[in-house]
């Protein structure tokens, strides 16, 4: 990676960013050290000159002129270094006593440098000077510890900022350079995905941090891609299969039709069976097409609560007279409300083609079963029958549209009646399941609260 290219990452502004503010807060904190070590230092030398100048006051007050002068001379012998300042003039402004130019320093405390009181050192010196009796005394002492505080602070100061300025350029580059792997995988199968490859998923690398989330997010989004595609791959490949014979019906009643009219002959039986072909295929797309709508979640705005054991027991009631004509019947266990929230025509047409399903496909004499149990919340509806039930490894292949057993292409159907169920559970958050009934075939709809997802999956 260029370094030119550093700047474009977000990882690298980011790192150089906290240890922008990292070391703005360590300048902060340290000024803040450093001015309270300075004056505590100050205070301390104002101290010890205030100490050293009473003592001289003392001798002053209490001895001749040659006691001064000695003592303040042995002051000076003691402090070759000149770390300590003094002078001591009379009245006249004749120099007694001491190491420091006569320029001296005004009344008060004073900070001066070492040139402007005659010395070659390169620092200050903290004064105070007052009168005492017929003399005028001026002490004081160099500021060369605060001096070299300040030195010793910036100094440190500028190695750490220098250390933490390219520990950050080189953990922001390590960031940028990681973060750019994992972007380019991204871009990779994202590029794949957009050249037709639905199975390409971004890479996770299980550590949880933001990538991941977002990667786990955008492969959820291509998984239900995938899902609706194939989808809809199968729902064509089984249209173009599924309608592919009672087209062809179509066309020949209208041929014959067509044939007879031009010899004279009657053709009005070959015209209501071409009609009657165009009703069931009409039938057919108007299915599909409500199957759609209700998985674009399209009712779900209609949604309210609706009391399942009543609903049930009413469709088993109305399709009563419907079973006994074919020889069959049809009963309702119950007991109670069992409230949920969904859409009472949807959940009607539901229940409606389980029992026209086993109407359809069972023979005379048998039982259709309706039951509805509420538990702590959860609803489960079934429907059962003592048919032939269903083959366990084709349960889920008739909730595919217009999937059909071979046994019941002779019969009527469009072979959605099931996958509209499916679809209608979907929209629902229901759990469908098809089970052994011992003989014959158990279908159940199992409600749980909350559960219903924010957009209905595709039917499979």
């Amino acid at each position: 990676m260029r370094p030119a290219d550093l700047w474009r990452h977000s990882s690298f502004r980011l790192a150089l960013g906290v240890s922008l503010c990292v070391l703005a807060t360590l300048m902060l904190a340290s000024g803040v050290g450093y001015g309270l070590m300075r004056s505590q230092l100050a205070a301390r030398q104002d101290a010890r000159v205030t100490e050293v100048f009473a003592a001289i006051q003392q001798t002053i007050l209490q001895g001749d002129e040659t006691d001064l002068i000695e003592a303040i001379t042995a002051r000076i012998s003691a402090s070759p270094d000149r770390a300590t300042a003094y002078l001591l003039r009379d009245q006249a402004g004749k120099v007694l006593a001491g190491n420091i130019a006569q320029g001296g320093a005004p009344p008060g405390w004073s900070t001066i440098s070492a040139a402007r009181l005659g010395l070659a050192a390169d620092t200050s010196y903290r004064l105070f000077s007052a009168a005492v009796g017929p003399y005028r005394l001026t002490v004081g002492v160099t500021n060369a510890d605060l001096d070299g505080l300040q030195d010793i602070v910036l100094g440190a100061f500028g190695w750490a900022a220098l250390v933490a300025l390219w520990a950050t350029l080189v953990v922001g580059a390590l960031l940028a350079v990681q973060v750019q792997r994992r972007m380019t995988a991204a871009e990779a199968a994202a590029a794949r995905v957009a050249q037709g490859d639905l199975l390409a998923r971004l890479p996770v690398t299980g550590r949880g941090d933001d990538l991941d989330r977002i990667s786990r997010a955008v492969n959820a989004a291509l998984d239900r891609l995938a899902a609706l595609v194939e989808a809809l791959r199968q729902v064509s490949a089984d249209i173009a299969h599924e309608l592919r014979t009672p087209l062809n019906r179509l066309r020949i009643h209208i041929e014959e039709a067509a044939a007879k009219a031009s010899l004279g002959q009657e053709a009005e039986a070959d015209l209501a069976a071409a009609l009657a072909q165009s009703a069931a295929i009409d039938q057919t797309f108007a299915a599909l097409l409500r199957i759609a709508q209700i998985e674009a979640g399209a009712r779900r705005e209609r949604f309210a609560a609706v009391d399942v054991a009543a609903l049930l027991a009413g469709v088993a009631e109305v399709y009563g007279d419907v079973a006994e004509d074919a020889s069959m019947s049809v009963r309702y266990d119950g007991a109670g409300a069992a409230v949920v929230l969904g859409d009472t025509d949807l959940l009607t047409q539901g229940f409606a083609n389980l029992i026209e399903n086993a109407i359809r496909h069972c023979p005379t004499g048998t039982v259709i079963k309706c039951a509805v149990r509420a538990e702590g919340g959860d609803v489960t509806a079934v429907v059962c029958d003592n048919g032939p039930g269903i083959p366990a490894d084709q349960r889920d292949k008739v909730l595919r549209r217009l999937y059909r057993l071979e046994k019941s292409r002779t019969t009527e159907g469009t072979g959605l009646g099931l996958a509209l169920v499916k679809a209608v559970a979907d929209l629902h958050g229901a759990t469908l399941t098809l089970t052994d009934a011992a003989p014959g075939l158990c279908v159940a709809l199992h409600f749980r609260p909350g559960a219903a997802p924010s957009a209905a999956p595709p039917a499979s």
